[in-house]
C-alpha cells in the first residue's frame, strides 16, 4: 500500500505465491482456491470494511469523500491479484450492500473455516482458551452477529463492555503515541497525515 512500484510488485508476488498454496475441497465437496477472483473480492471486502469500521470506531467517522477514496484505492491490491474491474462494487455503499448479500446467501463458515479461525485467534496452542478471551471478545465486536454465532464467539454483556473499553482506550491513547508507534513502518515519511 505504501511502497514504491518495485516494492509493491514484490509484495504482490509474495501474496500471490501464498495464495497459490491455498486450495482444496470444502466440507460440502466444492473445490476452492485462494486465487479465485470471487473469493479474493470477498476477502478484500472484509478487510476494507473491517479496517474502516475499526478506524472509525477509534478515530471518528471519515468524511464521505475519504471513505470512498479508501475503497477506490483498496481495489488496487485485489485488481492486481486477478479481480476484474467490473466485479468490484463501484461505491462504498455498493460494497456494504455486497457484504450484506454475501452474508445472507453465500458465507457459511464450515469446519475448515472454524479450524482456520481457531489457528489465527489462538496461535499459542499451549495457552488455555480462557487466556484468549480478550481477543475473542474484541474479534466478536468486529463481526456480524451471524458470523459470530457460526464461529461460536460469545457476545454478551461482558464482551460488549470489554470491546467498548478497548475502543475508548485506543481513542484516548492513540493520539498520545509518537508517529513511530502510531503508524506502520511503511506509512511513515510518505507525506500522509494521520488523524
Amino acid at each position: 500500500m505504501f511502497g514504491d512500484g518495485p516494492r509493491a510488485r514484490r509484495a504482490l508476488r509474495r501474496i500471490d505465491r501464498r495464495h497459490a498454496r491455498v486450495s482444496g475441497t470444502s466440507a460440502d465437496g466444492r473445490p476452492y482456491s485462494a486465487r479465485d477472483p470471487e473469493l479474493m473480492l470477498w476477502v478484500q471486502c472484509t478487510l476494507v470494511l473491517t479496517s474502516l469500521r475499526l478506524y472509525e470506531a477509534v478515530r471518528g467517522r471519515l468524511p464521505s469523500a475519504d471513505r470512498e477514496r479508501y475503497w477506490s484505492e483498496a481495489k488496487v491490491i485485489a485488481r492486481e491479484l486477478g479481480v476484474a474491474d467490473d466485479a468490484f462494487p463501484p461505491t462504498l455503499a455498493d460494497l456494504e450492500r455486497y457484504e450484506r448479500e454475501q452474508l445472507a446467501t453465500a458465507v457459511v463458515p464450515d469446519a475448515t473455516a472454524r479450524a482456520v479461525a481457531r489457528d489465527v485467534l489462538r496461535p499459542l496452542r499451549r495457552l488455555p482458551d480462557a487466556a484468549y478471551w480478550p481477543l475473542d471478545a474484541f474479534t466478536a465486536a468486529l463481526l456480524p452477529s451471524a458470523i459470530r454465532r457460526a464461529f461460536g464467539l460469545r457476545w454478551g454483556t461482558r464482551e460488549r463492555l470489554w470491546s467498548r473499553f478497548v475502543v475508548v482506550a485506543l481513542r484516548l491513547g492513540v493520539p498520545l503515541l509518537p508517529a513511530r508507534l502510531r503508524l506502520v513502518p511503511q506509512a511513515r515519511g510518505i507525506g500522509t497525515t494521520a488523524r
